[in-house]
């Protein structure tokens, strides 16, 4: 049994706020990618959709990404993020079959 888990962000960001969400989706990679049980955090832009964002996630346990997603750099980014910046977003926890 596998008890590592990837996480898939879909994030569509209101026109016009793309540059704040960069900056601060930034600050939160940096922070993340130094909690305990982080195995790899990614953010990517897609070049043919403007506002449209993947953050690509690996975390050694569903606890490790569940500490995440109530802790402090996600606090932080939420606070920092001017209100209505993300128009629209999908988040897949996913655990590997095959």
């Amino acid at each position: 049994m596998v008890d590592s888990i990837k996480v898939v962000a879909r994030v569509v960001i209101t026109p016009g706020r793309e540059a704040v969400f960069e900056e601060q989706a930034g600050l939160l990679s940096t922070a993340t990618r130094n909690e305990e049980g982080c195995l790899s955090y990614h953010l990517y832009r897609n070049p043919t959709q403007r506002g449209v964002y993947v953050f690509v996630e690996d975390w050694a346990s569903r606890n490790a990404w569940e500490r995440h997603m109530s802790g402090a750099a996600i606090r932080s980014f939420n606070a920092q993020l001017p209100a209505g910046s993300i128009a629209h977003i999908e988040i897949h926890a996913l655990e590997q079959i095959a």
